[in-house]
């Protein structure tokens, strides 16, 4: 866990930006709108790591039960630090994935 510290100081360095832009709401879009903002490479990488990693099953898991996904929130951000940790998405592929 250690090792991700660093990971997550670099994802939470990521403009945020203040809700009152976004109608007093957090930015968050459809979970397919989310999905499609992988490449397909990503995606295929994240399939095969789900079969061996009990934190992928969780996540992806938890993503299924909702309709909207909060870009801000801390079950995307921690899962982005992960899969950067994982080497299955880059540090700038997840900086345009969250923008």
């Amino acid at each position: 866990m250690v090792k991700l510290a660093p990971l997550f100081l670099l994802l939470c360095s990521f403009p945020v930006t203040a809700f009152a832009e976004y109608g007093g709401s957090p930015r968050t879009i459809p979970l397919q709108t989310f999905k499609d903002r992988f490449t397909t490479g990503e995606l295929v990488d994240i399939s095969a790591a789900y079969a061996e990693d009990a934190y992928i099953r969780n996540v992806v898991s938890k993503l299924s039960d909702i309709g909207n996904v909060d870009l801000d929130g801390p079950i995307i951000k921690n899962s982005m630090v992960y899969l950067i940790s994982k080497s299955i998405i880059s540090l700038d592929r997840s900086r345009e994935i969250l923008k």
